[in-house]
C-alpha cells in the first residue's frame, strides 16, 4: 500500500455563541469607552475650574484615548479568536485534527488511528449512527465539525487517552476513502 497524506482545511461558522460573545465584548468597550470620556472630560473641566496647567488636562487627555484605543483592541483580538478553521491530517492511518484561529495560532485538538476506531461513519447514516444518536453520558462529544449545512458531517467513535470519545468532524469523501482503505470493517462510506 502506498502512504497516504492528506491535509483539509474548514472554517467553522460562527454560531450563536460566538456572536454573542462578539457582542457582549463590544458592548463592553463601548461601556468603558463612554466611562472614560466621561472621566476625560470631568477631570478636565475639575483641573480647568481649579486655575491649574492646562498640560494636566492634556496629559489626562492623551491617557484617557490611549486607554480607549487599547480596549478596541482588546475587541479586535477577542474577535479574531473567534475566527476559527479545523484542520484535518491523514497520514496513512493516523488522523490529527488540528485548531487553526486567525489564520495566525495552532493548537493540536485530538490524533487517532484509524485501525483502531470502533466506527467511522456519517451522523445520517441511520445503519451506522447508533454509537453517535445513543452515546452513553461517559463518553464525550467532541465537535470539531465546520457546521456547514452543505457538507457532510462524519463522527469517529474512538478511545483516545484511555478515554472513549465520539468526534464530529466534516472531511472530503477522498479523505473518507482513505480511511477505508485502512479499516474497512469501522469506516463506512456514505454520501447524500
Amino acid at each position: 500500500m502506498t502512504d497516504v497524506f492528506m491535509e483539509y482545511l474548514v472554517a467553522k461558522k460562527k454560531d450563536k455563541k460566538d456572536k454573542l460573545m462578539i457582542a457582549g465584548v463590544i458592548a463592553g468597550a463601548v461601556i468603558v469607552s463612554c466611562v472614560l470620556l466621561i472621566l476625560i472630560f470631568a477631570v478636565g473641566l475639575a483641573v480647568a475650574a481649579g486655575g491649574q496647567s492646562n498640560m494636566v488636562s492634556q496629559m489626562m487627555f492623551s491617557v484617557g484615548l490611549l486607554l480607549i484605543a487599547f480596549a478596541w483592541y482588546l475587541v479586535y483580538l477577542f474577535a479574531g479568536t473567534r475566527n476559527i478553521e479545523y484542520e484535518y491530517i491523514l497520514t496513512n492511518n493516523d488522523f490529527d485534527i488540528d485548531k487553526v484561529m486567525s489564520k495566525k495560532g495552532r493548537k493540536h485538538l485530538v490524533s487517532f488511528d484509524i485501525r483502531e476506531a470502533t466506527c467511522i461513519a456519517s451522523v445520517n447514516d441511520d445503519e451506522n449512527n447508533g454509537d453517535y444518536k445513543n452515546r452513553p453520558e461517559n463518553v464525550k462529544l467532541l465537535d470539531y465539525s465546520a457546521h456547514n449545512s452543505n457538507a457532510e458531517t462524519f463522527f469517529a467513535d474512538v478511545t483516545v487517552e484511555g478515554e472513549r470519545n465520539i468526534i464530529l468532524f466534516q472531511p472530503t469523501m477522498k479523505m473518507v476513502e482513505a480511511m477505508w482503505k485502512f479499516n474497512p470493517r469501522a469506516v463506512h462510506k456514505y454520501s447524500l
